[in-house]
This record gives structure tokens, sequence and C-alpha cells, in this order.
């Protein structure tokens, strides 16, 4: 998949289908490692960071999974947040999670947590479809991160499997990210 093109709204959806082809034939026992070395390696590009309000989510199908982190981030002093789609055309919104907290499916099979306690990221990792080597990343193309990153002027990255590695040609909404982690690597994009 490295070096295909996705050059224009066409080319971005028949990419979408691909990476979520090769995303979804990832096996089951090599996710689960893959997702630890992603928290590994998502937990050494924060340790340049100060500890704040740090945005990541509640996996959908095939999304890197970062669950079992979540309480070790809490304990280094990290305040977990997860996105809720509030409205079409919006930024996401922000909600702590803490551990034991009920988690309520929304709009796209997004989980939040309830009671939602909206907080400000000063963090935001963003889980990709896709993501090349200079930091831009592709979503499933509804725009929520691109206007969410675009609205928050804080350090992000990106998290995906090395499979989802492709050759991406920014959009003028598109947004460089500071980094990506992968199960095999840490990009510092900038």
């Amino acid at each position: 998949m490295a070096g295909a093109p996705a050059a224009g709204p066409a080319g971005r959806q028949a990419l979408r289908s691909r990476l979520l082809e090769l995303r979804k034939a990832i096996p089951q026992a090599y996710r689960q490692q893959a997702d630890a070395a992603i928290a590994r390696r998502l937990c050494e590009w924060l340790a340049d960071l100060d500890p704040g309000v740090l945005a990541l989510w509640w996996p959908l199908s095939g999304e890197p999974d970062l669950r079992g982190e979540f309480e070790a981030l809490g304990r280094l002093g990290w305040t977990i947040a997860l996105p809720r789609v509030t409205a079409a055309g919006a930024p996401l919104v922000f909600g702590r999670w803490r551990p034991g907290v009920a988690m309520i499916e929304q709009q796209y099979k997004v989980s939040v947590p309830e009671p939602f306690e909206p907080v400000v990221p000063t963090v935001v990792v963003a889980p990709c479809l896709g993501f090349d080597l200079r930091g831009w990343r592709l979503g499933y193309g509804g725009g929520y991160y691109d206007r969410t990153l675009a609205a928050l002027t804080v350090p992000a990255a990106g998290a995906a499997y090395d499979a989802c590695e492709a050759r991406l040609q920014p959009e003028a909404h598109d947004r460089r990210l500071a980094a990506i982690v992968t199960e095999s690597r840490l990009l510092r994009c900038r």
C-alpha cells in the first residue's frame, strides 16, 4: 500500500475501501500484540509532553484499541477524554473518561462516557484509517477530526497499523500531525 497515491475525492474513497479491507484482514492475535506496541510508542511520544487532557477514542471495529492503557495514563497525570459527535459539520466535543464510567453508544456507533463531562484537550491522538510518513492522516471521510484539529492548536498524533501506510495528497483542510504511532515505529513528523 505504501506509495499508492490518493488523489481527489474518488481516489480517497477507493483508498479508504482498500485500507478498511487491509485493516479487517489483520489477525486478532497479531492485532492484540500490535495494540500493545502502539500503546508503548504512544507513551514514548507523550513522555516529551506535560500531562494534561489527552483526547483518545473508544475503538470502532478494526481501530487500534488503547483502552488497556487508559488507567496507566491516568496514573501518569493524564486526564483521558473521549470524543462525541454533536452535529454534522461541527468539531468533536470531548468528555472525561474515568475508570468504571458507563459508556453509551451514540451516533456513528461512537461510545461516550455517561455522564458526559466536557473537557478541552491539550493533546489529541486520532485513530487513522491511513497515514503517510510525512504526518498526513486519512480518516473515514466525515471530516470530524479535520475540523477538530483545525479548531484546537494543540499537539496532535495519529495511531494506525503499519499495513495502513499510504502515500497521501493532503487537501486544504488537512493538518499535518506531529507524530504517527504504529506497532513498529514512532514517526516524528515535525
